[in-house]
């Protein structure tokens, strides 16, 4: 009761000394406005039907050749410039802003509802204890909280974990180096025993972290993992 009325004052508190503006019209009231949520950049055919890369029919060589262990990538936005899309992830991963995680849920929301796939349980890609640390929160996590509660379905963090702290996939000089780097790098430790997954992350760019979390949950027994994110690079 305490905290939560704590909360509430503090919230208020940063609401009148640091008011929302859209990114961008910098109109008040949102991270990202209405008007701005729906020009935002949308993925479309022709992509790849494994990992949504745009721009190529079907499966695409990179799929072909790796066979990523997630069933496929699912991702409403482009995450290119100038958009506010790409502003806002960029200040949530790299400036801990953590109020953007309830605006972009609801457009993931929305993506689901027109979609037939059916899900027992969210999934956020997991973060390093220390670069958890660092930053404080894992923006995937807040995400798939967020857009578990809009649909009303469960969230379990536990059934993947980062067990390597690798280097950001953005560092990596190809898909194929942050495949390279990237496997291994989770774990599941717990049971997902014929589980259908939804894996949440904010970005989606070189498909190695989304395949290295879905061979975990596959190796502990998930029938299928879908992932997600807000937007995919190009």
């Amino acid at each position: 009761m305490l905290n939560t009325l704590v909360s509430r004052i503090w919230t208020e508190t940063l609401d009148t000394l640091y008011p929302l503006r859209c990114l961008g019209c910098r109109n008040p009231g949102a991270n990202i406005c209405d008007a701005y949520s729906f020009a935002m950049p949308r993925l479309s055919k022709p992509n790849c039907d494994r990992c949504t890369r745009p721009e190529v029919g079907r499966v695409c060589g990179w799929c072909r050749h790796r066979q990523p262990k997630f069933d496929w990538i699912l991702a409403p936005s482009l995450y290119v410039k100038p958009n506010p899309v790409h502003d806002a992830i960029r200040k949530r991963k790299f400036n801990n802003l953590r109020a953007l995680a309830p605006e972009h849920a609801p457009l993931l929301a929305r993506y689901l509802d027109r979609r037939p796939e059916k899900f027992d349980v969210f999934v956020p890609v997991s973060s390093h204890p220390r670069r958890l640390r660092s930053r404080g929160f894992n923006q995937a996590e807040l995400l798939a909280s967020e857009l578990s509660k809009i649909i009303e379905s469960s969230m379990d963090s536990r059934l993947v974990i980062r067990a390597v702290n690798s280097p950001s996939q953005l560092q990596a000089n190809s898909r194929d180096e942050c495949w390279d780097n990237g496997q291994g790098d989770f774990k599941s430790v717990v049971s997902a025993k014929s589980l259908r997954i939804l894996l949440v992350d904010d970005l989606e760019t070189r498909d190695a972290t989304m395949s290295a979390c879905a061979t975990a949950l596959k190796d502990s027994g998930a029938s299928s993992v879908v992932g997600i994110a807000v937007a995919r690079t190009p």
